[in-house]
């Protein structure tokens, strides 16, 4: 029960945030309009890309080094153009310079955890409103299938989460099995029966549709939301009733029930 409290109070804080912020940018003075709209094989090549990158540097480095210097960057940038939706240039940059840094001071479940849902919504905000939500629909069913080859076939992403949990680079939202768990170091963090780790695409991925439905419609980015909110309690049904606790696609249910969300609202007429 802890680990579902977790992850919806999570998956409803990113959501809250991503709409939030992608309607504040679509309000701005200025017309948002993207210099040129992400296209769907630009950012299959780039997925692929990055994966492929991780995959090799996981056998072939065994430092922690480059890993944290590249997701710190990575959600230090989302951080920072998430702040930059709410703030000044000069305070958003500081607030982001401070929540970073606070990583390596505080290195706690929780707080990492907030770091993670900040960056990520940073990030997907700016994917999100240069996207079209066809390709985003299109990007989830993709990867939803990827992710079920990954983990249960190839097992390449089983093994990126331990090669990188090993080196002490947790890139997850982390959901422990007690709630007090959630003040334990990260150092701590352990998959297995006592925590969940659940990837960032998990909740990046479907969020960017969300994002991108902000410009359709406002009712249809929110039952998209918790369309992926039940999407992630199903799953979390499914992965606490295994008799003995395996790794699990997540992304599948929480995709599907995102665009179910989204297909209700346009058939009400959101």
């Amino acid at each position: 029960m802890a680990i579902l409290l977790q992850g919806i109070f999570y998956f409803l804080l990113s959501f809250l945030l991503i709409i939030l912020s992608s309607r504040l940018v679509l309000q701005q003075a200025f017309a948002y309009v993207p210099s040129e709209p992400i296209s769907l094989w630009y950012f299959l090549i780039v997925f692929v890309f990055v994966t492929a990158l991780l995959v090799f540097l996981l056998r072939r480095v065994k430092t922690r080094l480059p890993f944290e210097v590249f997701f710190t960057l990575a959600i230090f940038a989302g951080i920072w153009f998430l702040a930059d939706i709410w703030l000044t240039p000069g305070l958003a940059i500081l607030a982001a310079l401070a929540i970073t840094l606070l990583k390596f001071i505080y290195p706690r479940i929780w707080w990492q955890n907030l770091i993670m849902v900040f960056g990520i919504c940073g990030i997907v905000v700016s994917l999100g409103l240069s996207i079209s939500w066809v390709t985003a629909v299109v990007i989830l069913v993709l990867l939803s299938f990827y992710d079920i080859i990954a983990v249960y076939f190839t097992r390449h992403m089983v093994a990126m989460f331990n090669g990188l949990i090993k080196r002490g680079v947790v890139f997850a939202l982390i959901l422990p099995n007690n709630l007090k768990s959630q003040f334990l170091p990260l150092k701590e963090v352990k998959p297995g029966e006592d925590f969940m780790l659940l990837g960032t695409g998990d909740l990046a991925l479907p969020a960017i549709l969300v994002s991108s439905l902000v410009r359709e419609s406002m009712g249809q980015a929110i039952l998209a939301a918790l369309g992926a909110v039940l999407g992630f309690v199903i799953m979390n049904i499914i992965f606490s009733r295994q008799e003995a606790r395996k790794p699990m696609p997540a992304l599948p249910p929480i995709a599907a029930g995102a665009s179910l969300g989204f297909l209700i609202a346009l058939l009400i007429g959101l």
